[in-house]
């Protein structure tokens, strides 16, 4: 099926790939520059999600937002399957300065702090995922395989995932909202401010999740990040960005170590062993075995020299 033809551009010229791993396709036409991509794949349906993004980008958050001339937008094909067009964004990629980390923080908190009503059409999850044994094992073996291939301890990564799912509970009662759960620097342009280009894995759920997340993976499937998680510092750099649009509830405070462990069982896990051509780049690796070690209480939720404000 020819995906350009179903939507109405104006004379557009010949697609052109930007990802070699899922099909998204900028296509140039007399109105502009635009990225043609599937949406509704994972959480919520595209129709939900390009309403969430027009309304926040109406409130001045920098998210793409579907094309609105090219109504219906997204739209489901004869297959089944959705796909979106959004405006191509130019810039620059990320490379670590803490202007950008500062500013992805912020962008994170505006989004969670706009919360607007088009968030509830969203596939809603109240709580965490909480993962079990029986989930984990597979990921685990696979995971345990790449970090022996790669000169660390498998035992001590097994011994550690061991002890946090033994602790392992439901979070409830955390404020929701919409969140794109998958915010990395990946799926950022930097123009110079950054913008999020790939938002289609949103769902709403408690932002700290959605802020643990991003803490893992922030660094994922980047060239130009570092192969590692953020240092300390720059943690706080994200954290200061962030906290400059949203307070930190006193249950948040206390659920946040809890948050940490239950996304790292998650998303960390899954991470560790799905993603082999990462496991063969040497900068990956590195930044796969900051994953494989993370630990929680480098990351506090509170920075001595920064309280939170509205």
């Amino acid at each position: 099926m020819d995906v350009v033809a179903a939507f109405p551009f104006d004379h557009p010229g010949e697609p052109v790939s930007l990802y070699d791993y899922a099909p998204v396709l900028r296509v140039r036409d007399r109105r502009g520059d635009w990225v043609l991509k599937r949406t509704g794949l994972v959480h919520s349906d595209g129709e939900a999600i390009g309403q969430w993004l027009t309304a926040l980008h109406g409130l001045g958050v920098d998210v793409v937002a579907p094309a609105a001339h090219l109504h219906p937008n997204p739209r489901r094909l004869e297959d089944g399957q959705e796909w979106v067009v959004y405006p191509f964004v130019s810039g620059t990629g990320y490379h670590a300065d803490e202007s950008e980390i500062v500013d992805a923080g912020r962008l994170l908190g505006r989004m969670h702090a706009a919360d607007p009503p088009e968030a509830n059409a969203l596939a809603i999850y109240s709580e965490p995922m909480v993962r079990d044994a029986e989930w984990i094992e597979p990921h685990l073996v696979l995971a345990e395989d790449a970090i022996e291939t790669a000169g660390a301890d498998r035992r001590a990564f097994r011994e550690a995932t061991r002890a946090r799912l033994a602790t392992a509970e439901p979070v409830m009662g955390l404020p929701l909202a919409g969140c794109s759960f998958d915010f990395k620097a990946s799926n950022l342009v930097f123009s110079p401010k950054p913008t999020l280009v790939d938002p289609d894995h949103a769902a709403r759920m408690p932002r700290l999740y959605d802020l643990a997340v991003a803490l893992l993976l922030f660094h994922c499937d980047l060239s130009t990040a570092p192969g590692r998680l953020w240092t300390p510092n720059e943690w706080a750099a994200f954290l200061m960005g962030y906290a400059e649009h949203v307070v930190f509830t006193d249950a948040e405070l206390a659920a946040w170590s809890s948050i940490l462990e239950l996304a790292w069982l998650d998303q960390g896990i899954w991470l560790l062993g799905n993603w082999p051509e990462g496991w063969a780049d040497a900068k990956d690796r590195a930044y796969l075995l900051d994953v494989a070690t993370f630990d929680p209480a480098v990351f506090p939720l509170t920075h001595p020299d920064h309280i939170a404000s509205g």
